[in-house]
């Protein structure tokens, strides 16, 4: 089941690339649908979103009730969107309370099967959409809040070229191009099969090295 996002412009949505989201500005046009008209009406009644260099590095966000119907989650998860929008400039504290490994999403929908449905919802898209707004604000190269980590992807030249064309079209860097669709869920169906050894490093520390290092 797929459903497309209630916002005229996403991430990785070209057609649409040049058109402000309506998350940037209260005057941008507000979209049909219940979730979209939510979403934009509270984004412009929190007046304007602090920079990244006064964002608190934690945010004021109501307490989390798990036991409650998935349609009710949603709507808690888009409102605690809503006024994380409204406390921080920054786009990594917004993705670590909402979307991390610790975030909000993950404590709400702890079933997998129930997480990658709520990655189908026009909430979900909601706060993508709030995601790229803010990075598209945060113009920090290192984020006051949170180290940054590098990892090394090893793709064929045509993919990389593909990159670059990608990047230039939605005027974007391929560093940004490729966080945005990092962002994006992915169906374990589009995921290769591992056979034998997993090539590449693992995650966490990597000997002696990187422990003297600290990393």
């Amino acid at each position: 089941m797929n459903h497309d996002p209630p916002f005229a412009a996403s991430p990785l949505n070209p057609a649409a690339a040049a058109q402000p989201t309506r998350f940037e500005s209260a005057a941008s046009p507000t979209p049909s649908g219940e979730a979209g008209a939510t979403a934009a009406g509270a984004a412009a009644d929190s007046g304007p979103v602090p920079s990244p260099e006064t964002a608190p590095a934690h945010l004021d966000l109501p307490p989390i009730q798990p036991n409650l119907s998935f349609q009710t989650r949603c709507r808690d998860l888009i409102a605690a969107g809503q006024e994380a929008f409204a406390q921080t400039g920054s786009w990594v504290v917004f993705y670590r309370e909402l979307l991390g490994h610790e975030g909000r999403m993950r404590k709400l929908f702890r079933d997998t099967d129930e997480l990658h449905r709520f990655e189908e919802t026009p909430e979900f898209a909601d706060l993508l959409e709030m995601a790229a707004a803010l990075r598209s604000q945060d113009m920090d190269k290192v984020d006051a809040f949170e180290p940054q980590k590098m990892i090394t992807v090893r793709l064929p030249k045509s993919q990389h070229e593909t990159l670059k064309q990608e990047a230039q079209e939605h005027g974007t860097s391929i560093n940004k191009l490729c966080i945005s669709k990092l962002l994006l869920p992915i169906a374990g169906r589009f995921v290769p099969l591992e056979r034998g050894k997993v090539r590449g490093r693992k995650p966490g520390p990597q000997g002696k090295r990187n422990e003297r290092m600290g990393r």
